[in-house]
């Protein structure tokens, strides 16, 4: 396992640095990183660090694995890996496939979640995204017409 971050240039904002932690994650490779050794190279308390790991999870980037290192309890961070297609399953992306979706300029986005079964804020329930499907639905039987 990989106890060796190299030390990041200063990052400008927290999405950055989101970026930046995650990166050296993916370097970790399969043996994946401590979190403690993550947080003393990008000079940030175990509180933060712990948050910002805890985000990325949230997103399904990684896994964490409570672990004792060093005399103490830590987690090991590790990529989740995403199943490749087979090139003859790859299609490429329309924008028109996208445009006018709510999702971008929703003002619930932050607490969006498909896996908070619990949460009033979920795709399944948002009738936003039902009438824009519908109304795009109905849009592209019209333009199949002509």
């Amino acid at each position: 396992m990989s106890t060796d971050v190299s030390k990041p240039k200063a990052p400008k904002n927290k999405s950055e640095l989101a970026e930046q932690v995650f990166q050296a994650i993916v370097e970790g490779g399969d043996n994946g990183i401590f979190q403690t050794e993550l947080c003393k190279s990008f000079s940030i308390d175990s509180r933060d660090g712990s948050r910002l790991v805890g985000n990325l999870e949230k997103q399904s980037l990684i896994s964490r694995e409570k672990i004792l290192y060093k005399g103490r309890w830590t987690y090991k961070l590790i990529v989740k890996k995403i199943p490749h297609l087979k090139d003859e399953d790859k299609k490429p992306i329309e924008i028109d496939s996208v445009e006018g979706a709510p999702c971008f300029s929703c003002s619930y986005q932050h607490l969006c979640s498909t896996e908070d079964e619990t949460s009033q804020y979920s795709p399944s329930k948002c009738v936003w995204i039902e009438q824009w499907v519908v109304s795009d639905s109905q849009k592209r039987g019209s333009d199949e017409i002509k």
